[in-house]
């Protein structure tokens, strides 16, 4: 409209179009000055001759005037005028160009306060739109006398707006670009996260099922959030006896360090997020300093300063009826906790939660286990003259059993006045598992059994008598044994009489360090084509200072190498280390020889002692 000076106000409820005001913020133009719109501005200015050119742009409350050439202060530096001063209001709301001779003369305009304060007289505007023809703002030639515009000066605003308008939709798809962009980064990497926390609980899935200890399981719960969730510190608390709960030991925190002594062992009403989560059954998590404080007293506080955290979660670990302890995790820094991160942590405590109670049927099969063994493995007696030691080394780590022995045992005199006799003698049932401990069990209490009834009879003799026991009673054991009667001569010297089912030989080795391989021997027992044989019983004298060394074949045979060369590697052993004490003796060997050997290993040694030497001797 052009100079039509009887025209009504009109309304303004178009300025607050929620859609135009969007369009608006999207644009990114503020009341700083903007470049571009300063030289479209500058453009009117010239083009038009007029003082003033604006680039201006109508919000709810105000005009902003992000292009700007030859405004007076204080609006040159504010950029920005109330409603009251904007002409540019009446082009918005009439969606239509608008020229004023003469504000002043204008029955709507004339009480418009820009007109005394910024001296606008003559205007002419034009609207700058979107690319849905929304009204955004004007562009405006202001005069400070009174002007008559012509149809030319319209023709050459409205070709300026094309181009402000123009530019102003470039901004507009740059937004709606930019922040398609964004949506798609963030959908990308809310899809990587829920592909990694999907891998990283599949891997939970695989990777609890190979653990055996509680420790084990701690260190796998380590492992798996320390890709995506990466906390400072992981710990696990048990629930036991009188509801204790009891912290896992942890070589990053141990149970003794300053600070954390007191909370090895706490009560379940204790203020604590492990206490809390195992007595209520609940995740529980802070993510800063400020809201666990308002939750806890001063020694959980401390607590969680001396671990160095801000930010804690605790995760139940459920049982059947009720949570059997909880994992906690704690973060260095403040961090928010978003829903699926909760979630993770609460399945990840799910899968070390039966992670935990294999663990505890394990440990509690591997202590029955060791408890067997050790009632089936005899305690070396005090026997004057003689200092013995052995060890024993299963090949199963998992049950800590197997099916070697070793054994002592001294026989009684049948009429009461003969020498004693010790019985001594190491064995190797075929095969390396509970069953074959079971049954190393009953053979060796079946040897010493036969030893025990014929004290006068040799060692073939027992054998033979064993044998016959283990046919009748179908117990089919099998496997390898040497059993020696050791005698003690009038001279303070020692005999021995040995017979060996296909065993290792025994080695004497004497005070000078010379090495004897006992390689007498005869057929295995517990294979009925050659029951039937006779066994031999050999003989031998023992100087003084000389150390007897029995073992099973774990100890020098290996699938890498021929059994020659493990035994020629024992012989060396021994010839260095046989003034050694016996105890010291054993260890040698088996750490020496057989760290990690896939077979049961026995290392039995007994040390002849000296006359100065002969008496008690304490238990090893």
């Amino acid at each position: 409209m052009i100079d039509e000076p009887g025209r009504e106000p009109f309304a303004y409820p178009s300025l607050c179009d929620p859609e135009r005001l969007r369009a608006l913020a999207r644009t990114g133009l503020t009341a700083d000055p903007d470049p571009e719109m300063d030289d479209i501005a500058e453009r009117v200015r010239r083009w038009l001759h007029v003082p003033v050119g604006l680039v201006s742009l109508v919000q709810a409350e105000q005009q902003i005037l992000p292009g700007m050439s030859g405004l007076p202060e204080p609006w040159a530096t504010k950029r920005a005028t109330p409603l009251s001063h904007s002409f540019c209001r009446e082009v918005v709301a009439a969606a239509a160009p608008l020229a004023v001779t003469d504000a002043r003369a204008d029955p709507v305009l004339r009480a418009n306060p820009a007109v005394p304060e910024l001296g606008i007289v003559a205007y002419l505007g034009v609207p700058l739109t979107d690319e849905d023809g929304g009204v955004l703002g004007a562009l405006c030639a202001i005069d400070t006398a009174p002007r008559r515009w012509t149809p030319t000066h319209l023709d050459v605003l409205r070709d300026l707006a094309r181009a402000c308008s123009t530019e102003l939709r470039l901004r507009l798809s740059r937004y709606d670009a930019d922040r398609e962009r964004t949506r798609r980064d963030e959908l990308e990497h809310t899809l990587r996260r829920s592909l990694e926390r999907s891998r990283t609980l599949l891997t939970a899935s695989q990777r609890f099922t190979d653990t055996s200890t509680v420790a084990d399981v701690r260190d796998r719960v380590g492992e798996l959030v320390s890709t995506e969730l990466a906390p400072s510190y992981v710990g696990i608390s048990l629930l036991g006896p009188n509801r204790r709960m009891q912290r896992v030991d942890d070589p990053a925190f141990p149970l003794g360090a300053e600070g954390l002594r007191r909370w090895a062992n706490y009560d379940l009403s204790a203020v604590l997020p492990t206490a809390t989560a195992t007595r209520e059954q609940r995740l529980v998590h802070y993510p800063d300093l400020r809201s666990f404080d308002a939750d806890h007293p001063p020694g959980a506080r401390r607590l969680v300063r001396d671990l160095g955290l801000q930010a804690v979660v605790a995760a139940p670990l459920p049982g059947d009826t009720h949570a059997v302890g909880a994992v906690v995790l704690g973060w260095a820094e403040p961090r928010t906790f978003a829903p699926s991160d909760l979630l993770m942590i609460t399945t990840i405590a799910g899968y070390a939660a039966q992670a935990l109670g294999r663990a505890e049927l394990l440990q509690h099969r591997t202590t029955v286990a060791e408890q067997l063994q050790q009632a089936m493995l005899t305690n070396l007696p005090e026997v004057p003259g003689l200092r013995m030691a052995a060890r024993y080394q299963p090949a199963d780590s998992r049950e800590h059993v197997g099916g070697d022995w070793y054994d002592a045992a001294a026989l009684p005199s049948r009429d009461g006045r003969g020498t004693p006799v010790l019985a001594v003698s190491v064995g190797d049932i075929i095969g390396h598992t509970l069953q074959a401990a079971t049954i190393m069990g009953q053979v060796r209490a079946m040897v010493r059994q036969a030893a025990w009834d014929l004290p006068d009879a040799p060692p073939s003799r027992t054998l033979t008598a064993f044998e016959t026991a283990n046919a009748g009673l179908h117990l089919d054991a099998a496997g390898t044994a040497v059993l020696a009667h050791l005698h003690r001569t009038a001279g303070q010297g020692w005999t021995m009489t040995w017979s060996n089912a296909g065993h290792p030989p025994p080695i004497v080795i004497a005070p000078d360090g010379r090495a004897r391989l006992l390689a007498e021997h005869d057929f295995l027992f517990g294979f009925p084509s050659v029951s039937s044989l006779p066994r031999r019983d050999h003989r031998t004298e023992i100087e003084p200072g000389s150390l007897l060394f029995l073992y099973s074949d774990g100890l020098v045979e290996h699938r890498d190498r021929d059994l020659d060369v493990g035994t020629d590697r024992l012989l060396a052993l021994l010839g260095r280390m046989h003034e050694r004490e016996p105890a010291e003796i054993v260890d040698l060997a088996v750490d020496g020889l057989a760290p990690d050997s896939p077979d049961d290993v026995v290392a039995f040694a007994v040390r002849f002692l000296p006359d100065r030497g002969a008496g008690a001797v304490p238990r090893r």
